[in-house]
């Protein structure tokens, strides 16, 4: 169980209260796995507690659990206090800046030299929120990570409660839909 402490440690896990994942056609999932372990064992699951000092709040750590919960028991997965894997999560944000320049102009060469028009033109500058959640699969009888799924996307601002729930289950659907692994042949 220390090492899995220690796994929180490592991570930056912000309030969820007002954030989460903009939708499936926006989020870019990855997923990363230990390519010899054997993921045909795993039945049972559990979750890993998130710690008091995550600043992750209960409704939308609520939301994740039923999403997460509902998604694996759907494909054959058993919840268990005994479970064969744990369920960590991590939750970070990030500001990003978008800059977009545009202008336009046109001119020629005349026969004397040259001439033109130097059109008008601007920049836009957009900052908006990044989102990434990070979920971890744990061997709880080595107490080893043995599969990450993560999924990043744009951060609605004022979600509505129907909408953020539909967006957290969204993208817990798209990062599980990795898991477990297929190996290549």
């Amino acid at each position: 169980m220390r090492s899995v402490k220690i796994l929180f440690s490592l991570f930056s896990v912000i309030t969820l209260s007002a954030i989460f994942l903009a939708g499936c056609s926006s989020i870019s999932v990855t997923q990363d796995y230990d390519p010899a372990y054997d993921f045909s064992k795993l039945k049972t699951f559990g979750f890993i507690p998130i710690p008091k000092d995550a600043n992750i709040d209960q409704i939308n750590a609520n939301r994740l659990g039923d999403a997460i919960k509902a998604n694996l028991t759907a494909r054959g997965y058993t919840l268990s206090e005994q479970a064969d894997f744990g369920i960590a999560l991590h939750f970070g944000k990030q500001t990003k800046t978008d800059i977009d320049s545009y202008g336009y102009g046109y001119g020629g060469y005349g026969r004397y030299g040259g001439w033109g028009y130097g059109g008008t033109g601007g920049v836009d500058v957009h900052q908006y929120d990044e989102g990434t959640l990070i979920i971890d699969i744990i061997d709880m009888s080595k107490k080893e990570l043995v599969w990450r799924g993560s999924g990043t996307g744009v951060l609605s601002q004022s979600p509505s409660v129907e909408e953020r729930t539909a967006k957290i289950n969204d993208a817990v659907t798209e990062i599980l839909g990795q898991f477990p692994p297929t190996k290549a042949k």
